[in-house]
């Protein structure tokens, strides 16, 4: 008789954070299934692909062809026109993104994660296991990781509660004449509780979009229309952003990583970094439990929740709160702030980094 596989980990969710997790714990020796509902990884894109010099520092294997661009300035735009631009510390860089997501899938195959193509449903407590089921049947697993991103149904199966905050996305790759800095652009009419974007590919080509935390699209062709000229151009990105911070992102046997456990810049709505740090924190959270055979919520509350939090709550905490003074300023002061800044920025921002605004 046929003895039924057991997985050691099981991930949900084959995007950034899935992958990179799931590369890491097969490197270690475990056996590993990825279950990712979309047959072309990185696609639907969901992400700007603006990320800080702290990316290619963590993915040192990184190939040069997935860098499109490297910026250096940021150019920020207030409600009646006054802008600056600052030049950050140290270099941006501007990824293909649906590219990084399968140059770290296939870095996950590589590794020894087998992968299977199925849409997660649910999953139940069998014993020292966990049985995950699909909508083409069910695997057994030690431990079920969540990176099924913003809508995680890994976290609302496993009754982690998720912040309701959210912000919708979308955005076009565009012709046209573009000088080599990022784009912000501020404004109640422009981008309601968030901003407007211009990230150059180079200087004839250049992704654009919009944020807010509902409806976006008449923001998303008015801003068009504004910059290029026209609003004809359909959104090739579309996604939706939560931010916050969760309680637990642990339950028994259970993690979550990546948007699924909202480890994202609550300014910017950037997740790559944060995904990228967590993943290792997680990987090195479930070779712990192996060794010491515990698998509880405890456990990885102190291993896993407590350790990325750590790492990365300070930066969130700076994020939201400088959403709530920024984003909730009436025009009038964020067009005072701006004058402000102009006068007076090379004191008042000069250790600007590109960290604060990438992914």
């Amino acid at each position: 008789m046929k003895m039924e596989e057991i997985y050691d980990v099981i991930i949900v969710g084959g995007a950034l954070a899935g992958s990179r997790t799931a590369g890491l714990i097969a490197k270690n020796g475990r056996k590993v299934l990825l279950i990712e509902e979309h047959e072309n990884i990185g696609v639907p894109c969901k992400c700007t692909g603006l990320v800080s010099w702290r990316t290619p520092e963590i993915l040192k294997n990184l190939p040069k062809k997935l860098i499109v661009n490297k910026l250096d300035t940021g150019k920020f735009n207030a409600p009646d026109g006054t802008s600056f631009v600052l030049k950050s510390k140290k270099v941006a860089y501007v990824l293909d993104r649906t590219g990084l997501d399968k140059f770290l899938f296939d870095q996950a195959i590589k590794s020894g994660v087998e992968v299977r193509t199925e849409h997660f449903e649910d999953f139940q407590y069998v014993d020292d296991n966990v049985e995950v089921r699909t909508n083409k049947g069910s695997h057994k697993t030690k431990i079920l990781i969540g990176a099924d991103g913003a809508n995680s149904i890994v976290a609302e199966k496993a009754n982690l509660e998720m912040p309701k905050n959210i912000f919708v996305g979308l955005q076009t790759t565009a012709a046209g004449n573009f000088q080599q800095h990022a784009e912000l652009w501020f404004g109640r009419n422009t981008a309601p509780n968030f901003f407007a974007w211009v990230v150059p590919e180079n200087n004839e080509l250049a992704r654009i979009g919009v944020s807010t935390p509902s409806s976006p699209k008449p923001y998303y062709e008015r801003f068009l229309e504004a910059r290029l000229g026209h609003n004809g151009l359909k959104p090739d990105v579309a996604g939706i952003i939560r931010y916050g911070i969760m309680k637990d992102t642990v339950n028994d046997r259970v993690m979550l990583v990546g948007d699924a456990a909202c480890q994202v810049k609550p300014f910017s709505g950037g997740g790559i970094t944060y995904g990228l740090i967590a993943a290792q924190i997680c990987a090195d959270a479930v070779e712990k439990a192996f060794e010491e055979n515990r698998f509880d919520y405890d456990f990885f509350k102190k291993h896993y929740d407590t350790e990325w939090k750590n790492k990365l709550l300070p930066g969130i905490r700076k994020g939201l709160l400088l959403r709530t003074v920024l984003y909730n300023l009436p025009d009038f002061h964020v067009n005072l702030l701006f004058k402000g800044i102009k006068l007076f920025g090379n004191n008042i921002l000069s250790n600007f980094d590109f960290d604060l605004l990438s992914g």
